[in-house]
């Protein structure tokens, strides 16, 4: 029970079904304050006033704000990632063109619809390290990327190993969305970043 409760960042597990309720409606009007406003305006009295729970009942389960916040983003998490896993596998043996044109536009809806707790994450980087080895997706998607280069060998270049190139592709892509979204004003628009990116990862194939 220990080591869930940690992952978890509960103080202690709800045991009753009501306590199980409770929690979850901290949990959901912390979550969607943190998409429509930003962890800047989240505080416990916020939280207190939108559910009607009281702050002591709130710090019953959790220590800190940032326990709130960290609970809220594991539980979008949880429901958000199997659909991009899905998304991935459906998408890995795709034509080269194809399968970049596609990830990059997933990768923009996803970093758009998550901005604000990206930010947060960027900000707290321990947290978005815990975030990143529960949720395996940069294994997964290396892996991914990986075979799909493997099935496509010769419209990449030779000189580059598979492995690399899905590297690139991956930490290049997902390095410069990051930054377009974590600055208050970027010197390029949205469309350009996504046409941008799609002609950056061209340049890793043969023609």
């Amino acid at each position: 029970m220990a080591s869930e409760n940690r992952s978890s960042r509960l103080r202690k597990a709800p045991q009753q079904q009501r306590s199980r309720e409770l929690v979850a409606k901290i949990v959901t009007a912390t979550g969607q304050l943190l998409r429509t406003e930003g962890p800047e305006a989240i505080t416990t009295n916020r939280i207190a006033a939108i559910t009607g729970i009281g702050k002591g009942s709130i710090y019953q389960y959790f220590s800190t704000k940032d326990d709130i916040i960290m609970a809220a983003i594991r539980d979008a998490a949880d429901r958000q990632l199997p659909c991009v896993r899905s998304a991935l596998a459906a998408n890995a043996l795709a034509p080269p063109q194809q399968m970049m044109d596609s990830a990059i536009d997933m990768l923009i809806a996803f970093t758009t619809d998550n901005a604000p707790t990206l930010r947060y994450l960027n900000e707290n980087p321990g947290f978005a390290r815990e975030v990143e080895a529960s949720s395996n997706m940069p294994v997964l998607m290396q892996t991914m990327m990986t075979l799909h280069v493997q099935q496509y060998r010769d419209q990449y270049h030779a000189d580059l190993e598979a492995e690399t190139i899905a590297w690139l592709f991956i930490n290049s892509a997902i390095t410069t969305t990051l930054m377009f979204f974590q600055t208050d004003r970027s010197p390029i628009d949205l469309q350009q970043l996504r046409v941008g990116l799609k002609r950056m990862a061209y340049g890793l194939l043969t023609s």
